[in-house]
């Protein structure tokens, strides 16, 4: 009879994964002021012409959804934004710490305020809002954010609890 392997890491052995994802989710969230950055720091150049591919790729790019910040173009839409956002700020704030089931709770919930923004200006039943899109994204994104970084940590230790927030550990 063969030994099943153990899908967990031994212990220590990955205590650099929960900080490096957490690192990676702020700088995802950072990552649509690159290009603004790139201008006044243009060592930053190569890293933001692949941003400005990715946000392409994955952004519908309507100048009429843009955000402008001081006069500057955001390279996504508002609602992109928001999600980028919500990814970052969720991975720096980690709060509020939630079990599995919860976290499916509030990304439905806001699956379904997102897609009532998106009817709602469809059917002309209200004006375009930069500001709901933002917060559509925003709502989506928080809790992945945090629960990612939470999840990391929980791998990490090797942990079988993966449902569950566990008492949270030290930051």
């Amino acid at each position: 009879m063969s030994r099943a392997r153990s899908l967990s890491p031994p212990a220590g052995a990955l205590v650099w994964l929960a900080p490096a994802v957490r690192v990676l989710l702020i700088a995802v969230g950072l990552s649509p002021w690159l290009p603004a950055l790139a201008s006044v720091l243009p060592a930053l150049g190569p890293l933001a012409t692949v941003a400005e591919g990715w946000f392409g790729f994955q952004c519908h790019r309507d100048p009429g959804r843009a955000l402008a910040v001081g006069g500057v173009a955001l390279p996504v839409c508002a609602r992109c934004f928001g999600i980028y956002a919500g990814l970052g700020c969720g991975a720096l704030v980690l709060r509020p710490r939630l079990e599995a089931r919860f976290i499916r709770v509030w990304i439905v919930a806001s699956v379904l305020v997102m897609l009532l923004d998106v009817v709602t200006e469809l059917l002309e039943m209200r004006p375009p809002s930069a500001a709901a899109r933002v917060i559509t994204g925003a709502l989506l994104a928080w809790p992945i954010g945090v629960a990612l970084v939470q999840n990391a940590r929980r791998y990490a230790r090797g942990s079988d609890d993966h449902g569950a927030a566990a008492s949270p550990p030290a930051q």
